[in-house]
């Protein structure tokens, strides 16, 4: 959990300096890697509420505005 937190304040740390407004996707990238082991610690009865928390916005922007995508 240590990590995820660190990871987690790293990303705030480099989307609060501007570091991430160019190449997003190599910022990004390593700190994803101790991100996506913290959904193992998600209550199991929760994954379909977090699955639709993380995929509604994300089409939501795709389809609604310009992304370039």
């Amino acid at each position: 959990a240590l990590l995820v937190l660190a990871a987690l304040a790293a990303l705030l740390a480099a989307d609060l300096s501007g570091m991430s407004k160019a190449e997003t996707e190599r910022i990004w990238q390593p700190f994803l890697l101790w991100l996506l082991p913290a959904t193992a610690l998600l209550p199991r009865r929760g994954v379909r509420w977090w699955l639709a928390a993380s995929a509604v916005p994300a089409l939501l922007i795709n389809h609604l505005l310009w992304t370039g995508w």
